[in-house]
């Protein structure tokens, strides 16, 4: 097949953009997220476009409550934050204001179609630009649409949905992410027959991970919410960063998806980064890389069909070569089709092929209650599959696996585990009076969901098992779990007694305000002690010493960290409190969450590849702010 010049060239491009480097890095790494502006805006340039977007932002607020808000919120948003961090890339500055005002003019037609009760962009076929208020920080956050000629629908039948993660792009935020779909003319990678097609923003660049993660499914809920979607009937797919959270989001959410395409994309930290053993880091930084790596969860995919591609001279071929093996040993074998002389790219023809597979195994659809589930984890994070579900551990952060089966004919629901402790099964109506044998033995307690490992086996708690503070799926390491859901900044109302600390606490606390809006494109929630309300909800951030913050010394009779005059502990282990900081996250008595002192723990230097984009610190640590930051 003679492929065509420009086609040539288009994948010569795509084979260099995000490929790693020698030093660990993407291609397209300038040294930081978001980088440098390539073409700055004069300051009368700024000015004028600040008075532009303050003249729309005051419009806004006469729609400001209107359900569809965050469908004009998301433009000036993304115009806020280019003028913030400077994030013009285009070659000239005038290019870069076409667009900001291309997405402020977009924003105040919208708003005078929302003063009417209309929404116009979502009617017909097309690209659609779309937003949402996510719940972990309320911040409006961007979703495309593709919905294709002659779809219908207002018909009988939901249709399906595919969910298309982009690869990376470190100059990829809102405003180019915006302005792009909203120009678009071609259709994305795929064009599956009589089916939707969503592209989550995925909070930019963090390889759909942590707030990634969950902006991915409130993506697909918004987009369930608006269309009439198939639920058992949603394929993941996606290509380079995107294949990497194809990955991800496959193995710890098997359960959501009808089929699971990876195209290229990391699986894991060592091998990925080819790190020799003389190079790994701390044992608890090794431990953390379980939350992610995809090899430790690989045994979820005997729950969706998976299908892998990889360019021929691809050097993620890697990843996916490694995953056949890992899935071999498990006795799951995964389609894996190669584009023949491509490198970090689809071939034209293959591509074709992948389509089919995936059109194939969606028009199966999802079973939402399956005869047999498997389960493999490390963390509670991720330790429910269907209708089972691993609440408590013999040994964090162990492989731990859960193979369940209903044996209709038998009337027995047949469980077998690895360091399980306790264990939940849901149930139909029509399973309740089975039995339910685990590891071989019956467990007692007839129709009962909840399990326990003791010394003479297994047997039936109530309510998720005895009381007490212990980690779970709401409450558990290590800290940057915190950040995958809603969380709320308590910044100190005081001074302490040491003022290296203050200074200390100040900095880290504006760090990771800045961090976070940088990088994963939100405002966080942000009170004094003062201003906290019962009904501000989610984790508590809390910042500073009981001193300094007085949210701190009203939980301090609880918390694992303990301060005196003049020393900081933590169990058995005290230092000096004046050049001394402790971060934790801890779960408290009335079930609710609380971190001190830390935001995300991976830094700038990480950015450079998502795949370093990990937890660096445990549950909790004390830190020697003499060395710096």
């Amino acid at each position: 097949m003679k492929i065509p010049v420009f086609l040539l060239l288009w994948l010569s491009v795509s084979a260099v953009w995000a490929q790693l480097g020698p030093n660990g890095s993407t291609a397209s790494f300038r040294g930081s997220l978001p980088p440098k502006p390539v073409a700055p805006l004069s300051p009368v340039q700024e000015v004028a476009l600040e008075a532009e977007l303050r003249d729309v932002s005051s419009a806004f607020q006469s729609i400001a409550h209107h359900p569809r808000a965050a469908d004009v919120e998301i433009f000036l948003k993304a115009v806020r934050y280019a003028l913030d961090f400077q994030e013009w890339y285009d070659k000239t500055p005038e290019d870069s204001i076409r667009k900001a005002s291309a997405l402020l003019t977009e924003a105040r037609s919208r708003i005078e179609a929302l003063q009417r009760n209309e929404t116009p962009w979502m009617k017909g076929a097309g690209w659609k630009v779309l937003g949402f208020y996510s719940r972990i920080d309320d911040s409006p956050q961007p979703y495309g649409v593709e919905i294709p000629e002659g779809l219908d629908l207002a018909g009988p039948k939901p249709v399906p949905m595919w969910i298309w993660l982009h690869g990376r792009g470190d100059t990829s935020t809102d405003l180019p992410f915006l302005y792009g779909k909203l120009t678009a003319k071609k259709p994305g990678q795929f064009q599956p027959a009589g089916s939707i097609v969503i592209h989550p923003f995925g909070r930019y660049c963090n390889g759909w991970k942590s707030a990634g993660e969950t902006d991915v499914f409130e993506a697909r809920d918004d987009a369930k919410s608006r269309f009439p979607v198939d639920e058992n009937r949603i394929a993941l797919a996606g290509f380079s960063m995107g294949g990497a959270g194809a990955w991800h989001l496959g193995a710890h959410f098997a359960d959501q998806w009808a089929c699971v395409h990876t195209g290229a994309g990391f699986v894991d930290v060592k091998r990925y980064q080819k790190l020799p053993k003389e190079k790994f880091p701390c044992w608890y930084e090794q431990t953390l890389w379980g939350v992610y790596d995809v090899p430790d969860y690989s045994r979820n995919f005997f729950n969706v069909p998976l299908i892998c591609y990889s360019g021929e001279l691809d050097a993620q071929r890697d990843s996916a070569e490694y995953m056949a093996e890992v899935l071999g040993r498990e006795g799951l074998k995964a389609p894996h089709l190669i584009g023949p002389g491509v490198g970090h790219n689809y071939h034209p023809e293959t591509v074709k092929e992948v389509q089919g597979l995936i059109e194939a195994a969606v028009g199966k659809g999802r079973d939402p209650w399956p005869k047999k589930v498997t389960l493999q984890t490390r963390t509670h994070a991720y330790a429910r599959m269907f209708w089972v579900s691993v609440g408590q551990f013999i040994q964090e952060w162990e492989d731990t696996r859960v193979d369940a089966e209903i044996l209709d004919s038998e009337k027995v629901v047949r469980v077998t585990t690895k360091n399980v402790a306790m264990l939940q099964i849901r149930r139909e109506e029509s399973t309740q009076d089975y039995q339910v044998i685990i590891d071989g033995a019956l467990a007692e307690g007839k129709g009962t969901q909840g399990y326990v490992k003791g010394p003479a086996g297994w047997t039936s708690v109530i309510r998720g098992g005895p009381p007490g503070v212990r980690k779970d799926a709401d409450s558990h390491g290590p800290i940057d779990a915190a950040f995958r859901d809603r969380f709320l900044i308590v910044l100190p109302d005081g001074k302490g007694p040491d003022p290296a600390v203050d200074r200390w606490v100040e900095a880290e606390a504006k760090h990771f305000i800045s961090r976070w809006r940088s990088l994963m494109r939100g405002d966080p929630l942000i009170v004094k002690p003062s201003e906290l309300t019962p009904a501000m909800t989610g984790t508590r951030i809390l910042w500073g010493v009981p001193e300094s913050n007085s949210q701190i010394a009203a939980l301090a009779p609880q918390l694992n960290a303990k301060w005196t005059e003049d020393k900081v502990s933590v169990g058995s282990l005290s230092f000096d409190r004046d050049r001394h900081v402790p971060v934790l996250v801890q779960g408290l008595l009335d079930g609710t969450t609380v971190v001190l002192n830390s935001g995300l723990t991976f830094r700038e230097s990480h950015d450079r590849t998502n795949s370093l984009q990990n937890p660096k610190l445990p549950d909790w640590a004390i830190l020697d702010i003499s060395q710096g930051a």
